[in-house]
Parts: structure tokens; sequence; C-alpha cells
């Protein structure tokens, strides 16, 4: 599955460059604070930590691609993280679009978000299953915790899935930081691993330098991406694990699909990973900032200009500018 992962990383991913221009474009911190918007929505609707991941990747293709106006910044993002629940989340846990629309108060209407909805799926090329640096990080996760099943062994309270939570905890937070974009996902999630590995054992350059040869990721780039995950985090990454376990009333369900994909054949708890569930018990955005949205701009920008100007034969010209 890594291999897997990998080619296609391989064959689709590019550096993030946001295409903006100086009247109309969105800048690096709009992108940042949609991206906490995503983050925000998600644990609100207690979605997985992989559907975050990937609603947060399809914006950023979608940046790439078109110039976006930044009163349209906020359909994009929720139509996003829309698409990523249908691909991957269970049918019942899929929010009607009405629903979606009332609950993220997004200022877009049903037929808004439906039609923005295939403008970036045909931009897209309905090619949308990519892997994100959250599917990295599980996939690497699985395969250190499968290989060396001691490693948490002196951290009291702390098994598996509760460490997991708190990696995914600060993954998140790392998609939300566009500087991070010019790392391919694998070395993103390699990166972060490596800083906690470095944290819980004295051999954590052997364990390291063996996930290298997995993921193919080369020195340079993983020492650059630390440093730059390590600046990001701050203090949190330089910290030791004094972590206590944590109980969680969270509902949310674990998702067939994702044990599908992440099961592996030699796993000697399919439960391993149950705790993933807690990952969005605590504020996934702490000393994050919030999307504030444009009142102004939400009362004239998708429910008027669209439905006066949009043309089906150019897929939006009035909405998303190539």
């Amino acid at each position: 599955m890594i291999s897997s992962y990998l080619d296609k990383e391989c064959r689709f991913w590019k550096p993030m460059v946001i295409k903006s221009s100086p009247d109309q474009g969105i800048n690096e911190m709009q992108r940042d604070e949609a991206a906490v918007w995503i983050a925000k929505l998600s644990a609100e609707f207690t979605f997985l930590p992989e559907t975050c991941g990937l609603a947060i990747l399809l914006m950023d293709r979608v940046l790439q691609l078109v110039k976006v106006r930044a009163k349209y910044l906020q359909c994009v993002a929720v139509t996003c993280l829309h698409i990523a629940a249908k691909t991957l989340e269970e049918d019942e846990n899929i929010p009607p679009t009405p629903y979606l629309v009332r609950k993220s108060c997004c200022g877009c209407s049903f037929a808004e978000i439906t039609r923005m909805e295939m403008v970036i799926l045909n931009k897209l090329n309905w090619n949308v299953l990519m892997p994100s640096s959250v599917d990295f990080l599980h996939m690497i996760h699985v395969v250190l915790l499968m290989h060396y099943p001691h490693l948490l062994t002196n951290q009291s309270n702390m098994g598996p899935s509760e460490h997991l939570s708190i990696v995914m905890r600060k993954m998140i937070r790392c998609l939300t930081c566009h500087s991070l974009n010019s790392f391919r996902p694998s070395s993103i999630a390699l990166a972060l691993i490596s800083l906690e590995l470095e944290q819980l054992t004295p051999g954590w350059l052997r364990l390291v330098l063996t996930l290298q040869r997995v993921t193919n990721v080369g020195s340079e780039q993983l020492m650059q991406c630390r440093e730059a995950i390590a600046d990001f985090l701050g203090q949190q990454i330089h910290t030791g694990y004094h972590y206590q376990s944590r109980k969680s009333s969270s509902s949310a369900p674990q998702s067939k699909k994702r044990k599908v994909e992440h099961l592996t054949p030699d796993s000697e708890d399919e439960n391993m990973y149950d705790g993933i569930k807690r990952l969005y018990n605590e504020d996934l955005m702490t000393n994050a900032g919030t999307f504030q949205f444009d009142k102004a701009a939400l009362r004239t920008s998708c429910g008027f200009e669209m439905h006066q100007d949009f043309d089906e034969t150019t897929m939006g010209k009035t909405l998303l500018v190539n």
C-alpha cells in the first residue's frame, strides 16, 4: 500500500504555488485560514482525519490549478470537504448537502455547492483519491508499531491508539501551514514521526533510517522538513512525553472503507487503533487563527453572480478565473 501511494505521489504531486492576482486572488494567509476552517468543520461532523487531510489536499490542488476569487474561497473549501467526505466516509456519516450548508454557515446555497462540486471535479479530472500526509502518517505508524511493539513501553497510560491520536493532532495542525506544502506528503509524515521518535527512544535515528528506505525520502528533504515542522509547532515538539490517557465521549464511527484499506494480515489486534476516535476530543487548532468570512462579499458573491453569469459551456469562468 505504501508503494502504491508513493507511486501516486510521484506522478501527481507538485509543490504548492497559489495562483493569485493582485486584485482578486487569495494569499497564503487566507489559504491557511481556510485550512483551519476545514479542520474545525471536520471535527464538528466527526469525520475521519483522513477526510480532513484529503479535503485540504483537494483545496490546495484547486488553488494550484486556478485563480480563485477570495470571496469564493469558503465555497471552495466546504465543497472540497464535502467531496472528501463522500469519498472516504461511511454513507451514514455523510451529511446531506443542505445540512452541510446550514451547519457550516458558509453563506452558500445547496445549488451553489452542487455547482461548485462539478466545477472542482472537472478541474481535477475526477481524480480525487490522492494520498495525503494523514494517509502516510497512518501507514508509517502502523508499520512502526508492528515491527517495534515495545516502543511505547516507557510511556505510562499511553497505548498505540493514544499515541496515534496525539501525533495526528499535530499533523492536522501542520496541514494548516502553507509553508509545508513545498514538501511531499510522505516527507511531512516521516518528518513528524521522526520528531516524535526522538522524544521516545535513544535509538530513534536507526528507526528513522529504516523508515526512510521504506518511504524513499532523502536525508536532505527529511532534515529540511523536520526543521520546518519543529519551527511551526514550536515548544510542543521539544517537550518530553507526559501524556495521560484520555476518555472520549466522541461517537465518530469506525470507517469500514478505511479498515479495508489499512488492515494488515499480520496485525495481532484489529482494534489496535480504536482510539483514533479520540482525535477530535480536544481543540485541534490551539493557537491557530479562525476563518473570518467577509459578510458583505457573501451577500453578493455566490447567490447572485453565479446564477446570473454562470455558463455551463465554460465551466464557470465567473466563479474560477482560468
